[in-house]
């Protein structure tokens, strides 16, 4: 197993790993490992089942399960696909910066993505590195988001899903609070949580100065020297923490097949809540 950083201590390429394979106690440690201190793992040249996929996320963690049953795995209810093949949904366009099931009590840990088809430009996906983004905060945007919470909503005003939440959906995934600086579960590493495209309130500021905020901190987060942009190819897998990034999808062609699976997990039950 070997290993390249792709950006200032931030992501991570690990070769030698086929990942149709299982891992021996020491190898899934070791990836663990990295993945935890690089925030995203990268994977080349990866060909992999269904089984294949959630055999690697399940020895992370329970599988994660996404409320919109129409656009999972008609076979496995833990793939969700991620695609423009078909209508219902299609993938389309830019998808703005967020953070994977924020919206939830207990928000994914980790994700997973498998590129099968991929344009033949466009589309990238974009990281950023929320922990070393808080680490050079200004000494006043310090001051100003210590012991703020923020109101993460599955669906924010003016921000538009590719498929609309069903009402009984809805129902389940009401808005929540957390914590706008959190804390890594095993790393004690701190991170801001952000995820623009949830984000609907910060505290108990007005709107305009909520708003001013979130602008503030995410402009910051996404400065280039805390962002790392991957440029996919078939057979790579991402899997990325979702404790200490967020991401965004770079608009493509909409003439070209572009087609991924995502699977995911959760922390333990004790650990979920983002503290």
């Amino acid at each position: 197993m070997d290993m390249t950083l792709l950006a200032s201590d931030f992501a991570v390429r690990i070769d030698g790993v086929d990942l149709s394979q299982p891992l021996d106690d020491a190898d899934f440690n070791r990836l663990r490992d990295l993945w935890m201190r690089y925030k995203v793992a990268v994977f080349r040249d990866q060909s992999l089942e269904d089984d294949h996929l959630l055999a690697l996320a399940r020895r992370f963690g329970r599988l994660f399960v996404h409320v919109q049953s129409q656009l999972v795995s008609p076979d496995h209810k833990e793939v969700m696909y991620a695609t423009n093949r078909e209508t219902k949904a299609p993938v389309r366009g830019v998808l703005e910066w967020h953070t994977d099931q924020s919206y939830t009590p207990k928000p994914v840990f980790g994700t997973i993505l498998y590129g099968i088809e991929i344009p033949d430009h466009g589309g990238e996906t974009l990281f950023a590195d929320l922990s070393a983004a808080y680490d050079s905060l200004p000494d006043d945007l310090r001051r100003r988001v210590e012991g703020l919470t923020a109101v993460f909503s599955p669906v924010k005003p003016g921000h538009e899903r590719r498929a609309p939440l069903r009402a009984d959906q809805l129902e389940e995934i009401p808005d929540v609070t957390h914590p706008l600086v959190r804390t890594h579960p095993y790393l004690d590493r701190k991170a801001l949580y952000l995820s623009p495209n949830h984000i609907k309130a910060i505290g108990g500021l007005p709107q305009q100065e909520s708003d001013a905020l979130l602008a503030d901190l995410t402009a910051h987060a996404i400065r280039p020297e805390h962002v790392y942009c991957h440029e996919w190819r078939p057979g790579d897998v991402l899997m990325w923490d979702n404790t200490s990034v967020m991401h965004r999808r770079n608009d493509f062609p909409p003439d070209q097949p572009r087609f991924h699976k995502r699977t995911g997990f959760y922390l333990p039950e004790e650990l979920g809540i983002p503290a």
